[in-house]
Protein backbone atom coordinates (compact mmCIF):
# COMPACT_ATOMS: atom_id res chain seq x y z
CA UNK A 1 0.00 0.00 0.00
CA UNK A 2 1.56 3.19 -0.80
CA UNK A 3 2.16 5.92 2.13
CA UNK A 4 0.75 9.36 1.53
CA UNK A 5 3.50 11.17 -0.01
CA UNK A 6 3.92 7.90 -2.90
CA UNK A 7 0.57 8.41 -3.38
CA UNK A 8 0.99 12.22 -4.22
CA UNK A 9 3.80 10.91 -6.04
CA UNK A 10 2.13 8.31 -8.28
CA UNK A 11 -1.66 9.30 -8.44
CA UNK A 12 -1.16 13.24 -8.72
CA UNK A 13 2.27 14.26 -10.20
CA UNK A 14 2.95 11.34 -12.56
CA UNK A 15 -0.56 10.46 -13.78
CA UNK A 16 -1.13 14.44 -13.75
CA UNK A 17 1.50 14.59 -16.84
CA UNK A 18 4.45 15.41 -14.63
CA UNK A 19 7.71 13.50 -16.34
CA UNK A 20 10.71 15.52 -15.70
CA UNK A 21 12.96 13.95 -12.58
CA UNK A 22 14.50 17.11 -11.67
CA UNK A 23 10.85 18.05 -10.10
CA UNK A 24 10.43 14.39 -8.08
CA UNK A 25 14.36 15.06 -6.82
CA UNK A 26 13.02 18.28 -5.87
CA UNK A 27 10.06 17.42 -4.18
CA UNK A 28 12.18 14.31 -2.47
CA UNK A 29 14.46 17.51 -1.46
CA UNK A 30 11.71 19.70 0.77
CA UNK A 31 9.02 18.06 3.32
CA UNK A 32 5.62 19.56 2.25
CA UNK A 33 4.55 18.95 5.81
CA UNK A 34 6.85 21.60 7.30
CA UNK A 35 5.21 24.43 5.24
CA UNK A 36 1.57 23.21 6.14
CA UNK A 37 -0.47 24.97 8.55
CA UNK A 38 -0.89 22.82 12.00
CA UNK A 39 -4.73 22.62 11.41
CA UNK A 40 -4.29 21.11 7.68
CA UNK A 41 -1.53 18.62 8.73
CA UNK A 42 -3.43 15.41 7.83
CA UNK A 43 -3.85 16.80 4.03
CA UNK A 44 -0.22 18.14 3.56
CA UNK A 45 0.08 15.49 0.30
CA UNK A 46 -3.81 15.83 -0.78
CA UNK A 47 -4.76 16.18 -3.97
CA UNK A 48 -6.14 19.98 -2.95
CA UNK A 49 -4.57 23.21 -1.70
CA UNK A 50 -4.49 24.27 1.37
CA UNK A 51 -5.52 27.41 3.18
CA UNK A 52 -3.56 29.78 4.52
CA UNK A 53 -4.03 33.30 6.99
CA UNK A 54 -5.41 36.30 4.63
CA UNK A 55 -7.48 33.97 2.32
CA UNK A 56 -4.61 32.74 1.05
CA UNK A 57 -3.84 29.32 -0.37
CA UNK A 58 -0.83 26.63 -1.02
CA UNK A 59 -0.97 25.29 -4.04
CA UNK A 60 -2.38 21.62 -4.80
CA UNK A 61 1.29 19.44 -5.20
CA UNK A 62 0.11 18.71 -8.68
CA UNK A 63 -0.28 22.67 -9.42
CA UNK A 64 2.97 23.14 -7.89
CA UNK A 65 4.66 20.66 -10.42
CA UNK A 66 3.07 21.98 -12.91
CA UNK A 67 4.66 25.33 -12.49
CA UNK A 68 8.08 23.74 -12.36
CA UNK A 69 7.80 21.78 -15.25
CA UNK A 70 6.74 24.83 -17.48
CA UNK A 71 9.87 27.34 -16.16
CA UNK A 72 11.60 24.08 -15.43
CA UNK A 73 14.79 25.85 -13.41
CA UNK A 74 18.41 25.51 -13.82
CA UNK A 75 21.23 25.99 -11.44
CA UNK A 76 21.91 28.97 -13.85
CA UNK A 77 18.54 30.91 -12.84
CA UNK A 78 18.21 33.69 -11.02
CA UNK A 79 14.51 33.65 -9.79
CA UNK A 80 11.93 36.22 -8.43
CA UNK A 81 8.60 34.70 -6.84
CA UNK A 82 5.56 37.19 -6.14
CA UNK A 83 3.88 36.34 -3.12
CA UNK A 84 5.66 33.47 -0.95
CA UNK A 85 2.42 32.35 0.75
CA UNK A 86 3.48 29.49 2.92
CA UNK A 87 7.60 29.58 1.26
CA UNK A 88 6.91 25.90 -0.29
CA UNK A 89 7.13 27.40 -3.89
CA UNK A 90 10.69 28.74 -3.40
CA UNK A 91 11.93 25.69 -1.34
CA UNK A 92 10.92 23.88 -4.29
CA UNK A 93 12.67 26.31 -6.47
CA UNK A 94 15.53 26.31 -4.77
CA UNK A 95 16.55 23.24 -5.13
CA UNK A 96 16.60 23.55 -8.94
CA UNK A 97 17.56 27.41 -9.39
CA UNK A 98 20.53 29.08 -8.46
CA UNK A 99 18.98 31.91 -6.30
CA UNK A 100 15.44 32.61 -5.59
CA UNK A 101 14.14 36.23 -3.74
CA UNK A 102 10.28 35.60 -3.12
CA UNK A 103 7.73 38.98 -1.94
CA UNK A 104 5.37 39.05 0.10
CA UNK A 105 3.35 41.66 0.98
CA UNK A 106 1.82 39.99 4.39
CA UNK A 107 4.59 40.51 7.45
CA UNK A 108 2.98 37.32 9.37
CA UNK A 109 3.60 35.34 6.22
CA UNK A 110 6.64 36.65 5.28
CA UNK A 111 7.87 36.12 8.83
CA UNK A 112 6.63 32.13 9.02
CA UNK A 113 7.77 31.41 5.23
CA UNK A 114 11.55 32.67 6.20
CA UNK A 115 11.59 30.42 9.51
CA UNK A 116 10.35 27.70 7.34
CA UNK A 117 13.02 27.77 4.77
CA UNK A 118 15.59 28.18 7.58
CA UNK A 119 14.59 24.77 9.61
CA UNK A 120 14.67 22.98 6.44
CA UNK A 121 18.65 24.74 5.79
CA UNK A 122 17.34 26.41 2.40
CA UNK A 123 20.17 28.48 2.09
CA UNK A 124 19.69 29.98 -1.40
CA UNK A 125 16.45 32.02 -1.14
CA UNK A 126 15.44 34.74 1.01
CA UNK A 127 11.62 36.43 1.63
CA UNK A 128 11.36 39.94 1.09
CA UNK A 129 8.41 41.36 2.88
CA UNK A 130 7.62 43.59 0.18
CA UNK A 131 4.33 44.61 -2.24
CA UNK A 132 5.55 42.76 -5.18
CA UNK A 133 3.60 44.85 -7.96
CA UNK A 134 6.01 47.80 -6.62
CA UNK A 135 9.22 46.38 -6.95
CA UNK A 136 10.19 48.28 -9.61
CA UNK A 137 10.19 50.43 -6.87
CA UNK A 138 12.51 48.40 -4.65
CA UNK A 139 15.03 47.16 -7.15
CA UNK A 140 15.46 49.37 -10.27
CA UNK A 141 18.51 47.11 -11.56
CA UNK A 142 18.21 43.57 -11.14
CA UNK A 143 17.03 41.34 -14.02
CA UNK A 144 16.01 37.86 -13.55
CA UNK A 145 15.76 34.56 -15.53
CA UNK A 146 12.72 33.20 -14.73
CA UNK A 147 9.93 34.67 -12.78
CA UNK A 148 6.74 33.57 -10.90
CA UNK A 149 3.31 34.64 -9.17
CA UNK A 150 1.73 32.28 -6.55
CA UNK A 151 -1.75 33.48 -7.32
CA UNK A 152 -4.07 34.90 -10.06
CA UNK A 153 -3.94 38.64 -11.21
CA UNK A 154 -6.36 40.33 -13.78
CA UNK A 155 -3.56 41.61 -16.03
CA UNK A 156 0.09 41.59 -15.92
CA UNK A 157 1.93 44.36 -14.75
CA UNK A 158 4.22 45.29 -17.77
CA UNK A 159 7.27 46.30 -15.73
CA UNK A 160 7.72 42.58 -14.54
CA UNK A 161 8.71 41.93 -18.38
CA UNK A 162 11.25 44.89 -18.14
CA UNK A 163 12.34 42.65 -15.00
CA UNK A 164 12.74 39.58 -16.90
CA UNK A 165 15.97 38.99 -18.35
CA UNK A 166 17.07 38.11 -22.45
CA UNK A 167 15.93 34.45 -22.73
CA UNK A 168 14.05 34.03 -19.45
CA UNK A 169 10.51 33.01 -18.80
CA UNK A 170 7.89 34.21 -16.78
CA UNK A 171 4.94 31.91 -15.38
CA UNK A 172 1.31 33.66 -13.98
CA UNK A 173 -2.57 32.68 -13.73
CA UNK A 174 -4.81 35.38 -15.58
CA UNK A 175 -7.91 35.64 -13.81
CA UNK A 176 -11.05 35.18 -15.39
CA UNK A 177 -14.17 35.30 -13.87
CA UNK A 178 -15.18 31.23 -14.06
CA UNK A 179 -11.68 30.19 -14.04
CA UNK A 180 -7.85 31.22 -14.45
CA UNK A 181 -5.52 30.56 -17.40
CA UNK A 182 -1.58 29.52 -16.83
CA UNK A 183 -0.13 31.38 -19.09
CA UNK A 184 3.83 31.15 -20.14
CA UNK A 185 5.45 34.43 -21.52
CA UNK A 186 8.95 33.77 -22.82
CA UNK A 187 10.90 36.27 -24.06
CA UNK A 188 13.56 35.38 -26.86
CA UNK A 189 17.41 37.13 -26.93
CA UNK A 190 16.43 40.08 -28.60
CA UNK A 191 13.88 40.60 -26.93
CA UNK A 192 10.95 39.50 -28.52
CA UNK A 193 7.66 37.98 -26.52
CA UNK A 194 5.66 35.28 -27.36
CA UNK A 195 2.98 33.85 -24.78
CA UNK A 196 1.68 30.52 -24.69
CA UNK A 197 -1.60 29.14 -22.73
CA UNK A 198 -1.07 26.07 -20.90
CA UNK A 199 -3.87 24.77 -18.82
CA UNK A 200 -7.20 26.07 -17.03
CA UNK A 201 -7.36 25.91 -13.10
CA UNK A 202 -8.76 28.30 -10.30
CA UNK A 203 -6.38 29.80 -8.01
CA UNK A 204 -6.64 32.25 -5.43
CA UNK A 205 -6.18 36.03 -6.59
CA UNK A 206 -2.86 38.23 -5.78
CA UNK A 207 -3.72 41.37 -3.62
CA UNK A 208 -2.85 43.58 -6.74
CA UNK A 209 -2.78 47.53 -6.49
CA UNK A 210 -5.73 49.07 -6.89
CA UNK A 211 -4.38 51.09 -10.28
CA UNK A 212 -1.81 49.74 -12.77
CA UNK A 213 -1.18 52.35 -15.37
CA UNK A 214 0.61 49.64 -17.60
CA UNK A 215 -0.33 46.25 -18.36
CA UNK A 216 0.42 43.53 -20.86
Amino acid sequence: MLNAYQNMIENQLRAGGITLPSIFEAFDQVDRQSFVPQSFQRFAYADMPIPLEGAQEMFSPLTEARILQAINPTKNDNMLEIGTGSGFSAALSAQLARYVTSLEIDPSKANSAMLRLEHENIRNARVICYDGFLYDLYQTTEKFDIITFSGSVSSLPVTFLDRLADGGKLFYFKSLPSLDFAELVMKDTNGNIKTHRLFETKVTALVEPREKKFTF
